[in-house]
């Protein structure tokens, strides 16, 4: 390719960027393409021909150059850029880059391309076809997708062959009009003919019909992705060994997993687990798998949330096909199902770098080493992460080979990364914005004046009429500023690592701020009008007025972070990923699995306070890579825009797109065994049971994460002979050992081992069970044991609703366990809240009486942001020691005859979902999740039922299916469309 050409598409894509952003009259060059665009397209469109007119057009050389003409070829018909043309047909030209795209894998992109334009605007059947073929559209009618049709109802490889000797037919006495389009259709279906969903499946495993599968994904995709391929392949459906993907995010994991699951199901004749570390992945893989499989004949449930199993659920999961688990909500179901692992041969591990979480690293190591420890057959494993730079390792401590390790680097959307580099004096500053990309050639595309002090930050001051400058020299106003311009540009996310001040409140503060002062897009500009309005209602009575998401979703915008609740960030993610709010400032949270259409990510910071050393660290480069990787959502955007804007930051980021020293995966366990190994070396001590008890509660807290795991490892008949040899097994299958040094194998022996003699006389005394079903470990047991009175009737007594009294006398109880003393004292040094029995009390019982955040701020005089730390804290501590201490009574309680309150036994679900009433439990048990509504049909249904059992859960059901317009009626009448809508959606399955 010409030097001139190369530069005129350097140039092109510069030039549309700028014009995109809404900057283009700042920048100090002159695209001298522009002058020329004639010839600029005619070369072009040159280039397209020769290599179509190549049996060798697609080496790998070609296939980036291709790239590069295809970037070259969109401006001329996107709706952004195309009107500064002439003489070019949009739609035509459209089909000569969407083509290219597609032929050279980039699926998503040109369907995405192909889509500005309906099958209906091209005029010729071969225009037709190839623009149907694009976007998967059936539905049209001619000789050439009659036959493809054909081929996708049966997969017979003889009708494509027929499609190419028609298109060669009509090749032979072609007008050179339509010359080009014919020979562009013989390549695509050339291609086709290799990568379809039909020959990838067969070809992958010849031995299962595959008919039923395909036709229910042609709606979706007709072809697998290269990463996808990858994996087909190596033999991952017919191969019995374990398997270790690493695939780019966006790169088509679920679809895969899919795959995957059908074939362990339907060929192997396998129960398959899914292993979701984050709910709000698990919910996600729910509502992408249930539907699809059931239309398949395929038994599918999730189960995710903080409840125990009632007896339908056991059942379920007993005779379900795919169970998809978080897997600490796995392992506290096996203490109702015990051995249920056995029944499942086959388990995907989703977002395996998670083995390194410290709140879910070890539960996932040990849950999996059980499986390894199986007593019945071995297990097929599937492991996924797009960032673990020694998956091999993993892979071999799986049962893994060289031949079952996956690696690609495909991803369908190119992303580009941006970095604002600061020019000029005080008189005249501004920021250039610097573009880079590994993939097709535009290393040095720049953007001028990005931001400018002089035309963005200069402002008239209402009060005194004078123009003021903006104080634009922090990277928070930076950030935000180029979030702001980025919103000409698609859906936009600012990403901090902190909640407050410092991180995501502030940002949203300055969002405020800016679009109030500055003339910057505003997001209420790019919002969808009715929904957002919706939204607003919706997130008010949540909240109030007062909150930062509500006066965020008020301007536009919203707000995602760990502190909001699992069901509100739910539904932040669907206003995103409807395109109802163009811009969200959001933490780590929003790379929990979750995917959402991003085209512009803006890094405000990749530091993080660290409490401990007082010092602000940068956080974990796969942390970082994992986050970037949510840009450019395939399917939503045919690329993706990363922008940095802290030139201290640039380096590490810089070795981030690099993937140089990225940090290896070894485990949670495996820090916690290397930590204390290094204590005894350096204070030369031996470790006992003696001196575990002398420690800090931070490193009694580690002991006990290893104790519970455990407890959990055992079986029923597990007796204090056996248990050094169940521990000595249970050490032998895990990560920690497989890659642990002499040193730290002796460690985790000895540990494992004094922890065994802590849990012999339990077994002895046939208390391993108790320790199971209340999910406690030895310290937490004993604890609670010396504070609960079993003699108090409260235990037998206690019914709903409950009551100030019933809370109470709970509270006592917490208050008096010695191991909750450190969470009360780090909850309130972290949050600077002195959280009182009193205020404690006061928030839950709003809580479970219906009341909203908003409200409870109001009655307790603790602002929204501390109600829901509160809040948080009550879910993760309180909830679960309550549980314990209800299951402990209820356990010791039966042994004396005695039956504990039905209420009481379920009180951490009322407390958990904030309801005070069985009909209301009942609704969540029903599969219903939405509380606002949950609330107001649980009192239509007392006001008009009252003389029907409205404890039993038929008489419920039936309410609800043969009153269903009723409560549609009420309900619209009550609650927020988003409310009405969730309810609707669930009852529909009643």
């Amino acid at each position: 390719m010409s030097n001139i050409l190369v530069d005129w598409i350097r140039d092109s894509n510069s030039w549309r960027n700028a014009m995109e952003l809404d900057v283009l009259e700042r920048q100090e060059k002159e695209y001298s393409f522009l002058k020329q665009s004639d010839d600029f397209y005619i070369s072009l469109f040159n280039k397209v021909y020769k290599a179509l007119s190549s049996d060798a057009y697609l080496t790998e050389e070609n296939r980036q150059e291709l790239l590069f003409i295809a970037k070259g070829l969109e401006i001329y018909s996107i709706q952004s850029t195309r009107e500064n043309f002439f003489g070019v047909n949009y739609a035509e030209n459209m089909l000569y880059a969407s083509s290219i795209y597609y032929l050279t894998d980039y699926f998503t992109t040109s369907s995405i391309l192909a889509r500005m334009f309906e099958t209906e605007d091209y005029e010729s059947e071969i225009d037709r076809f190839i623009h149907a073929f694009l976007i998967n559209n059936r539905n049209i009618r001619n000789p050439y997708m009659d036959r493809l049709n054909d081929f996708l109802e049966s997969g017979d490889k003889q009708i494509l062959i027929s499609i190419i000797k028609l298109i060669d037919e009509r090749l032979k006495t072609s007008d050179p009009y339509k010359y080009v389009q014919l020979l562009l259709a013989k390549r695509l279906i050339e291609k086709f003919s290799e990568n379809n969903i039909w020959n990838s499946l067969t070809r992958a495993n010849p031995a299962i019909n595959w008919k039923d599968f395909v036709l229910h994904k042609l709606e979706s995709s007709w072809v697998l992705f290269p990463s996808q391929e990858a994996a087909l392949k190596k033999g991952i459906l017919i191969n019995d060994n374990s398997f270790s993907i690493q695939m780019p995010t966006s790169s088509g994991k679920t679809s895969l997993c899919e795959i995957v699951i059908y074939n362990e199901i339907v060929y192997k004749k396998r129960k398959v687990l899914l292993l979701a570390p984050y709910r709000a992945l698990a919910s996600e893989l729910k509502y992408a798998f249930t539907k699809k499989f059931r239309n398949l004949g395929l038994t599918v449930k999730a189960i995710y949330g903080g409840h125990t199993p009632t007896k339908e659920e056991k059942v379920e999961m007993e005779n379900v096909d795919l169970l998809i688990c978080t897997p600490e909500k796995f392992m506290a179901i096996e203490n109702y199902i015990p051995n249920l692992h056995e029944t499942f041969s086959t388990v995907i591990c989703d977002e395996g770098h998670l083995l390194d979480d410290e709140h879910r690293g070890l539960n996932y190591e040990l849950l999996l080493a059980k499986f390894k420890n199986s007593s019945t057959q071995e297990k097929k494993y599937i492991y996924l992460s797009a960032i673990i730079p020694n998956i091999a390792t993993i892979n071999s401590w799986l049962g893994g080979d060289e031949n079952t390790l996956i690696k690609s680097d495909y991803r369908p959307t190119n992303l580009t990364y941006g970095f604002l580099i600061e020019q000029g004096d005080n008189k005249n500053k501004y920021f250039n914005l610097k573009l880079y990309s590994q993939k097709n050639g535009l290393e040095k595309s720049l953007i001028n004046k990005f931001l400018s002090v002089k035309e963005d930050y200069k402002y008239k001051k209402s009060s005194t009429g004078k123009i003021n400058t903006y104080k634009y020299k922090t990277y928070k106003t930076r950030a935000i500023s180029v979030a702001l311009r980025s919103l000409n540009n698609g859906v936009v996310a600012v990403f901090t690592p902190q909640k407050g001040e410092n991180g995501v409140k502030g940002l949203a503060e300055e969002i405020i701020n800016q679009i109030s002062l500055l003339n910057f897009p505003k997001p209420l500009d790019f919002s969808k009008t009715e929904e957002l309005e919706n939204l607003i209602i919706y997130i008010e009575q949540v909240f109030g007025k007062d909150y930062i998401l509500t006066k965020s979703v008020e301007n536009g915008f919203v707000i995602h972070h760990g502190d909001l609740p699992q069901f509100v960030r739910e539904v932040i993610e669907n206003s995103i990923r409807k395109k109802i709010v163009p811009l969200i400032v959001c933490t780590n949270t929003l790379a929990e699995g979750v995917n959402l259409p991003i085209k512009t990510l803006v890094l405000h910071t990749i530091k993080r306070f660290n409490s401990s050393l007082k010092i602000m660290e940068p956080i974990r480069k796969r942390d970082i890579k994992n986050i970037i990787g949510r840009a450019g959502r395939a399917g939503q955007e045919t690329e993706g825009l990363v922008i940095s804007v802290n030139p201290s930051e640039y380096s590490y980021i810089q070795e981030v797109i690099s993937d140089d020293q990225i940090e290896p995966v070894r485990g949670y366990l495996y820090q916690i065994i290397n930590e204390i190994t290094n204590e005894l070396k350096e204070d030369r001590l031996l470790i006992t049971n003696e001196l575990i008890d002398e420690q800090s509660e931070e490193f009694k807290r580690l002991i006990d994460s290893i104790d519970k795991s455990i407890i959990d490892s055992l079986y029923e008949e597990s007796t204090p002979d056996n248990i050094s040899d169940i521990l000595e097994n249970l050490i032998n299958k895990t990560y920690s050992y497989f890659q642990s040094d002499y040193n730290n194998k002796l460690t985790l022996e000895h540990i494992f081992k004094l922890r065994g003699e802590v849990l012999s006389p339990y077994l002895k005394r046939n208390e391993i069970g108790i320790l199971k079903q209340s999910d406690s470990t030895v310290r937490i047991y004993e604890d609670i044991k010396g504070v609960i009175n079993l003699g108090d009737d409260f235990w037998q007594n206690t019914s709903l609703p409950f009551t100030d009294e019933t809370i109470g006398y709970l509270l006592d109880i917490i208050y008096s366990l010695n191991h909750l003393e450190f969470d009360f004292e780090q909850f309130h040094q972290e949050n600077d809240i002195n959280l009182t029995k009193g205020l404690l009390k006061k928030v839950i019982l709003n809580w479970i009486e219906g009341e909203w955040y908003g409200d409870i701020s109001n009655k307790t005089n603790v602002e929204v942001e501390d109600v829901l730390k509160i809040m948080l804290f009550i879910e993760s501590n309180i909830v679960p020691v309550l549980s314990k201490i209800v299951t402990i009574a209820k356990i010791e309680l039966q042994k004396q005859g005695i039956i504990i309150s039905k209420d009481l036994e379920d009180l951490g679900l009322f407390i958990q979902y904030g309801i005070n009433s069985r009909i209301n439990l009942i609704l969540i048990e029903l599969g219903f999740s939405e509380r606002m509504g949950i609330l107001f049909v649980g009192n239509w249904i007392k006001n008009n039922f009252s003389t029907l059992n409205l404890n039993d859960k038929d008489t419920i059901e039936m309410i609800l299916r043969e009153n269903k317009i009723e409560i549609i009626e009420y309900l619209k009448e009550t609650v927020p469309l988003i409310s009405l809508d969730a309810f609707r959606s669930n009852l529909r399955y009643i």
